[in-house]
């Protein structure tokens, strides 16, 4: 964990390999997670929503899927269902309070999203209280702990829900117990302050991003945190002194020197800015990214390793297939996800990689499907967004190929000059034309090209280079 500044860097190493990288700001505005007293703004049935004040610079956006019912008859003390009034949108008026809990930050123009199935999360739990059902992490495989877990939690509770997260695994119940009451006075806390207070305002906030970076990654499964900063250090001690000792196996550690290369991360980072990944066998993996999905091809490459065709398909697929599950981690890819390994005409060789991946993303903590080999031979996977993608967080559109990811070719510009000078070879007054082109135009632009210009068009010609922009060119036409 690194600092600079007013960022935090957190990179997690499996071994000395870079398998996920965090930027976050120490003094975030992010509001995802947090709980708010509402008042409907406008109800706009042809979005099938609610735009709701929550006491922010913008309304925020609840959906009609949002809304529970539960939670719409609760807040109104009972009167909801005694008029029989459903949750939905119809049943809202402008001006009526509601809690809610926000999904999603506001982007760009857009307000939050918020919902009001809320969600108090704790490190073994998640409190629901418009919920009636426990919820066990599909992460916890095992069919007797998950019956443990399930069974316990559910004898714990009365007309509310919970989601047992993955963390809870081996955990004693008397400490799941323990964190549930503490759920649940924050949520009492939460109810008082909305019968208490009637403008908009925040009636619960996310901890500080320390915590939560804590509290999502730390697990039985981490052997040391390190961080090389003395205040980050200092609240990591404080975080960990509230966690239970039983629980706390890895080390924590100070260190002053520059821990990202120290440990080779700066090195492997670089990889994010690549499209084209090298693979140890001599193939490769091309990384593409649209608005509808991502795509990754598997190139073979120089990988010729085994004179037997078919392990060295299996081969080349099975190192693909390992480095795809650590590449979606790493980027944070999310939405679907669509792999086109090298063909494989043997149904076992398609059954290796999809258990490779499965077995692989099982370290992930966003849930990841593996859907399986369609008939055009493609593994489809869908990741859950958790948060954005890496891209997003550290790249910016470029402003030349406005995201396009190509330029005007050389001899492409060169006509359009050809026809600035059309244009101008029909102005009388014209004498002089000066482009401003970039240097990549210099082997084009010679000494020949210049006089047969001047020829054909009867103006003076002055070309200047910059180093500004490959996609375009300035042109001035000077008059006597």
């Amino acid at each position: 964990m690194s600092t600079l500044e007013d960022e935090i860097l957190l990179a997690v190493l499996e071994g000395r390999q870079l398998v996920e990288l965090h930027f976050e700001e120490i003094d975030s505005e992010s509001i995802t997670g947090n709980i708010f007293l509402s008042r409907v703004e406008n109800v706009v049935s042809s979005l099938d929503a609610v735009f709701v004040n929550i006491g922010t610079s913008k309304n925020a956006f609840l959906r009609n899927k949002d809304i529970v019912k539960k939670a719409y008859q609760q807040q109104l003390g009972g009167k909801a269902a005694e008029s029989g009034k459903s949750g939905k949108i119809e049943s809202f008026a402008k001006g009526q309070k509601l809690i809610v809990q926000v999904k999603k930050d506001p982007i760009g123009s857009k307000g939050p999203q918020v919902t009001t199935n809320i969600g108090l999360t704790g490190r073994f739990l998640v409190y629901m209280p418009y919920s009636t059902t426990v919820g066990v992490s599909k992460k916890i495989e095992d069919p007797i702990e998950r019956k443990r877990l399930h069974d316990f939690m559910n004898g714990c509770i009365k007309d509310e829900g919970l989601i047992i997260r993955t963390v809870s695994k081996d955990i004693t119940l008397a400490t799941l117990e323990e964190e549930l009451k503490t759920l649940r006075v924050k949520w009492q806390e939460v109810l008082k302050d909305f019968q208490r207070f009637k403008k908009p305002r925040v009636l619960f906030s996310e901890p500080d991003i320390l915590e939560q970076l804590m509290r999502e990654k730390y697990d039985s499964s981490v052997d040391e945190v390190i961080t090389n900063n003395k205040e980050v250090f200092s609240r990591l001690q404080e975080i960990l002194n509230h966690f239970d000792k039983k629980y706390v196996k890895g080390k924590l550690r100070y260190s002053p020197d520059d821990i990202f290369e120290l440990y080779d991360v700066n090195k492997q980072m670089e990889d994010l800015y690549k499209r084209r990944i090298e693979l140890n066998c001599g193939g490769s993996l091309v990384i593409d990214r649209t608005e509808a999905l991502t795509v990754i091809d598997v190139n073979s490459g120089s990988n010729q390793s085994n004179g037997n065709s078919r392990d060295m398909v299996l081969e080349t697929n099975v190192q693909a297939a390992k480095e795809i599950s650590r590449q979606i981690r790493l980027r944070n890819l999310s939405g679907i996800i669509i792999s086109d390994f090298i063909d494989m005409e043997n149904e076992n060789d398609q059954m290796t990689i999809l258990k490779v991946l499965e077995e692989e993303l099982k370290k992930d903590k966003a849930k990841t499907s593996v859907m399986g080999f369609t008939k055009l031979g493609l593994v489809e996977m869908a990741r859950k967004r958790t948060s954005p993608p890496l891209e997003e967080l550290i790249f910016v559109i470029c402003p030349v190929c406005k995201g396009e990811g190509m330029v005007f070719s050389p001899k492409r510009i060169v006509k359009m000059l050809e026809r600035e000078l059309d244009v101008a070879g029909k102005m009388k007054d014209i004498k002089e034309v000066v482009f401003t082109v970039h240097w990549n135009l210099s082997g084009f632009l010679s000494k020949e090209w210049r006089e047969k210009m001047e020829a054909a068009y009867g103006k003076h010609l002055v070309i200047e280079f910059s180093r500004q922009d490959p996609n375009g060119y300035d042109v001035k036409f000077k008059k006597e």
